[in-house]
Order: C-alpha cells, then sequence, then structure tokens
C-alpha cells in the first residue's frame, strides 16, 4: 500500500531543509558584510586620525614642538570640529591618563595592548575593539605616539563608540530574520502546493493501480492530472499496460470460447459413433461410416493440437526453423496433389501456375513452408463454393518468392480485412475452425523474411501473397 501522505512530508521537511538552510546562509553571510562594512568605516576613520597626526606632528619642523603644545593643539582642535565621532585621552609615558574623554586631568594607570604598541612605537598601528568593564561599552581605539626630537612623551588615544552600530546591525539582524521567517512561510505553502502537484497524479495512479488488480481493464486515466514529464510517461505506461491486459484477457476468452467449440464438435462425433458402433445389428455400412468419421474428427483434433503447439512455440518464440535447400515448383505442385481430393469433394478446380519459366530453390524450412500452403489452400476450399476454383500462382526476383492463393469465394468484409491476422479472430464462426491458421502461417512467413498481405472483396473472392527471401543465410 502507497503511503502518500508519508511521501507529502518527506517532500516538505526537504524542501523545507534546504529553504532553511539556503535562507540561514544568505542571512550569515550578509549579516557579516553589513558588521564589517561598518566596523570598517569606524577603523577607517581612527586610521585617518593617525595619519593626521604623524603629517601634523611627526615632522622635522614639529621636532623641537613640546609634548605640553602638542596635546593643546590636539584639544583645541577637536574643540573646533563639529560632529566628532571619536573621543580622545592623552595619555603619559608612564601609560597614566593626563586627561580623559571628558576634559578632566586624572592620574589614573591604564593598561590597554594599542597604548602598550603606541608606546613601544610599533610601526603597524591596529585598532583594537572591546567592552569598557564598567560601562559594558563596545568601542573600538587607536593609539599613536607623540614625540618630541624623536622620543615618546606620551600617546593620543582616538576611541569611538560600537553602540549605536551595534544596534543598528541588530535592527538589520531582527529584520532579516522576520523577512527569513516569511520567506520560510512562503516556501512552506509552495512546497505544499509542489508536493501536492507530485501526489495527485501518483494518487490517480494507485487508484488506477487499484481499478486493475480488482479486473478492470477499460478504465482511463484523467489526463488533467498528468503533467507531460516522467509522471506522465509512468501514466502513458499504466493505460499500455491495461490496454494490453484488457487485449489479452480478451485474447484468453476468444481463446477459451473458440478451443471449447472446436474440441467439443469432434469429441461429440467420436464419443456419439464410438456408442453406436458398439450396438448389436449394426451393418457394415454403418460401420464404415462410423470409423471414417471417427477417424476424420481424430484428424482434426490432432489439427487442432498441432496448431496450439505451434501458436504456443511462436508466441515465447521457441519456433526454430530447420534451414535447407527448397523446391518451390515441386512443393506448390505436391501441395495441389495433396489437396485435390478434398477439392473435388466440392467440385473446385485446384491448380497451380508459374510465372516464370525457371522458379529458383530457395533457402527455407520444408516442413513450415508446406504447412502454411496447406493452410492457405484449406482455407480457401472452406470458403470457395461449389464449382469455384482456388489457384497458386508462383513468381519469382532475384530477391523474393511470391505465392498468391487466389479464389472466387465469399470474400471478407473490408472492415475485417485487418484482423483476419489476429490470433483466435473468425469472420464465420459456424465454419469450422481455431482462428489460428492464418496468425500462424503469417508468423512463418516473417521468420522466412517475408510478409503476408491479404487482398479481399465480399462475394468476388480473396487472394493471399506471401513473399519469402531467397537467402536466409549467405551460405548453405
Amino acid at each position: 500500500m502507497l503511503h502518500f501522505e508519508g511521501l507529502r512530508k518527506k517532500i516538505i521537511k526537504n524542501y523545507f531543509t534546504i529553504i532553511i538552510i539556503t535562507v540561514a546562509l544568505f542571512e550569515g553571510l550578509f549579516i557579516f558584510y553589513i558588521q564589517n562594512y561598518y566596523y570598517d568605516s569606524v577603523r577607517q576613520s581612527l586610521k585617518t586620525q593617525v595619519e593626521y597626526t604623524n603629517l601634523s606632528y611627526h615632522t622635522p619642523t614639529m621636532g623641537a614642538v613640546s609634548f605640553d603644545t602638542k596635546i593643546s593643539n590636539i584639544i583645541e582642535k577637536q574643540k573646533s570640529e563639529q560632529n566628532v565621532k571619536y573621543a580622545i585621552e592623552i595619555i603619559n609615558k608612564n601609560s597614566e591618563v593626563i586627561l580623559d574623554p571628558y576634559g578632566f586631568k586624572v592620574k589614573e594607570k591604564v593598561k590597554f595592548e594599542d597604548v602598550d604598541r603606541a608606546l613601544r612605537d610599533v610601526k603597524d598601528l591596529t585598532p583594537y575593539t572591546y567592552r569598557i568593564a564598567d560601562t559594558n561599552e563596545h568601542v573600538m581605539s587607536i593609539s599613536v605616539p607623540l614625540k618630541t626630537n624623536n622620543v615618546i612623551e606620551g600617546v593620543v588615544r582616538y576611541t569611538a563608540s560600537l553602540d549605536k552600530i551595534d544596534n543598528m546591525i541588530f535592527k538589520l539582524t531582527l529584520g532579516l530574520i522576520l523577512a527569513g521567517i516569511c520567506i520560510l512561510l512562503i516556501a512552506i505553502s509552495l512546497s505544499l502546493r509542489f508536493a501536492e502537484t507530485l501526489i495527485q497524479p501518483l494518487r490517480e495512479l494507485k487508484q488506477f493501480a487499484n481499478e486493475l488488480a480488482h479486473g478492470n481493464y477499460s478504465i482511463k486515466l484523467k489526463n488533467t492530472n498528468i503533467s507531460d514529464d516522467e509522471i506522465g510517461d509512468l501514466a502513458q505506461t499504466f493505460e499500455h499496460m491495461a490496454a494490453e491486459i484488457d487485449k489479452s484477457e480478451k485474447l484468453k476468452e476468444e481463446f477459451i470460447s473458440s478451443i471449447s467449440h472446436e474440441l467439443r464438435t469432434p469429441l461429440t462425433s467420436i464419443k456419439g459413433w464410438s456408442e453406436t458402433l458398439g450396438y448389436e445389428g449394426i451393418t457394415q455400412d454403418e460401420l464404415d461410416l462410423g470409423l471414417g468419421i471417427i477417424q476424420d474428427e481424430t484428424e482434426r483434433l490432432i489439427k487442432l493440437v498441432t496448431e496450439l503447439l505451434d501458436f504456443s512455440r511462436l508466441s515465447s518464440d521457441r519456433i526454430k526453423l530447420q534451414i535447407d535447400m527448397v523446391d518451390i515448383k515441386h512443393l506448390t505442385i505436391g501441395v495441389v496433389n495433396q489437396l485435390k481430393v478434398k477439392s473435388s469433394e466440392k467440385n473446385i478446380m485446384l491448380s497451380v501456375e508459374f510465372e516464370d519459366e525457371e522458379i529458383e530453390q530457395v533457402q527455407g524450412d520444408k516442413n513450415r513452408l508446406r504447412q502454411v500452403l496447406i493452410n492457405l489452400v484449406q482455407n480457401a476450399i472452406k470458403f470457395t463454393s461449389e464449382n469455384g476454383f482456388v489457384k497458386m500462382v508462383v513468381s519469382q526476383d532475384e530477391d523474393y518468392t511470391t505465392i498468391k492463393v487466389v479464389d472466387n469465394g465469399c470474400g471478407i468484409e473490408s472492415e475485417n480485412l485487418d484482423k483476419v491476422l489476429d490470433k483466435f479472430f473468425q469472420e464465420d464462426y459456424n465454419k469450422a475452425g481455431s482462428g489460428l491458421g492464418l496468425a500462424i502461417s503469417h508468423e512463418i512467413v516473417k521468420l522466412h523474411g517475408g510478409n503476408m498481405n491479404i487482398e479481399s472483396e465480399k462475394g468476388l473472392g480473396t487472394t493471399i501473397i506471401i513473399t519469402i527471401k531467397n537467402k536466409l543465410i549467405e551460405s548453405i
């Protein structure tokens, strides 16, 4: 039993997992980019102050300027600038704060890595990010050494607060999370729709299979729900399978009906005459008649069983040809002579004509070709009225030999011409026969590399044309 609800859950789960991973990766990368962008802008602003300080106070002309003068200039410049985004601290060479960001003079000793690096006159000055222990404020700072006559006397420290940037990044992150949730909700609705487009055709296929399991082979799929894709191909395969099963079922029914009739008739005759021959006082004429009928019906049963065996072999591709050189001229004359007695019973003229003076031998199975010709001629005699004619016309070219069986019998309805080569088909079920003869003959002709065509007109007669290859193998 198929569980489509489980399949729906799997589709949604997998689709949803992919969307979550994709959104999370995208938002993570975007947040990382935003954070770096804002932090880099602050970092670059601090580095600009470092460059300005170095250019302004570390030139040869400024070598004699005192440390206090440099501090005063820096403080005055800060006051003159508008919208300053960083605070300034002045720290002496002993790591003591001599002027804090609020303009107070304190003697508090500090220990910051950027200060330590500036006092050691490290060339690569890098901003540092940390949190102030007392206020938990997130800041970024960088320190620049102040020199007098190339002697470090202190440090100017620039500090920028990152709290506003962090708050902005938080809002952007929250917005991205909300957008991600909206995307996930949309993804869920789309995945439900997507799952339904897959499951609905599968559900219909399941119902279709259940109908097949209950013997309803005429059911058709609703094409409106089947897409032109792999599922559509599967649906067409289901329909084709149903049609083949339906065809096989009808074939089986026709087989049972035909064979039951064909077996019942001769068996009834044999049983009836065998009981009659057991009576006392039966005359010699009645005995001869009964034995003749039993013999004829027995031969009829043998012929039917032979056809069934041939049909079975042909259906399973187990029939094999015994290839040899066949004298077509001798073969057709032999078939005519063999069936002369049968044709004379209905006063039917049976003959063979050769359109070419020389008919070369062909490669084929002599017995199987005789079987085909006997079957075709017998059918022609059966469906031809008294005083009619049946003739075989033989012709040959370089590659093929053609044999026509022509009669002026009852003919075939035009709508049945495409069916007469089908297994078990009989236009007139009142006539004796299994409906296998023409089908078996056609298969044997195809094994000889040829084909069988039928031309007929109701009431005027029938012409069956068979062509076989002259050479089936190169050397024999």
